[in-house]
């Protein structure tokens, strides 16, 4: 039979073996452990950094709102301004009609200007399908013009501003506006006598 003192000898180098073995990977697993829970708490605070991160663009996306917000209402505004400025231009050039100060040679002298001066179409408003039709009004003898032509070159004004303004392009901007003063022009001096007269034959009419 194998002795105790023989097993002890074999045993005690065996489980001091495992001992030791098990004290190390305890120490590895205590460092491994302790480098996850720094990497944990390194995570938690990309985490945080990133939730301000996400607080400040809510924040910017707030700004930017509030920021469209204000630019709509003075778009909103600007527009108004503008109809107001187009009604008060075309009461005075009524006024100016209906005392002899404007001619048929004002009309015919801008409407000259306008058809050389036309800019080349560009891609966004003022089209190439814009610009054709615009060159076929243009082509019109002031007097042949409708109503219904002067709220397309009013249109087509409007569609030429808009392209310079978003373009910074100050020729369309001002070729813009004068397209605007034709048109009114043709309606004070051609269309609105027109009207006139026709309402005074009703009356005219109505009477005897």
């Amino acid at each position: 039979m194998v002795d105790v003192v023989t097993i002890l000898s074999i045993l005690i180098p065996v489980i001091t073996s495992i001992a030791t073995l098990a004290y190390w990977l305890g120490r590895k697993f205590a460092l491994i452990e302790e480098r996850f829970e720094r990497i944990d708490e390194r995570f938690e605070k990309i985490e945080e950094r990133f939730g301000k991160v996400d607080e400040r663009f809510k924040e910017m996306d707030e700004r930017f709102e509030r920021i469209e917000e204000r630019i709509e209402k003075l778009e909103r505004g600007f527009s108004s301004l503008r109809d107001v400025l187009t009604q008060y231009n075309e009461t005075l050039l009524s006024l100016l009609e209906v005392r002899g100060v404007l001619s048929k040679g004002e009309v015919l002298a801008l409407k000259g200007i306008l058809s050389p001066l036309r800019p080349h179409p560009t891609s966004k408003y003022y089209t190439e399908e814009v610009a054709r039709r615009l060159d076929e009004l243009l082509a019109k003898d002031p007097e042949e013009l409708t109503l219904s032509d002067i709220r397309e070159l009013e249109r087509i004004g409007d569609l030429i501003w808009l392209e310079g303004y978003e373009s910074d392009r100050m020729d369309l901007r001002e070729y813009g506006m004068k397209l605007k003063v034709y048109a009114t022009l043709v309606k004070v001096v051609f269309i609105y006598p027109k009207l006139r007269r026709l309402r005074e034959e009703g009356i005219l009419g109505l009477r005897s």
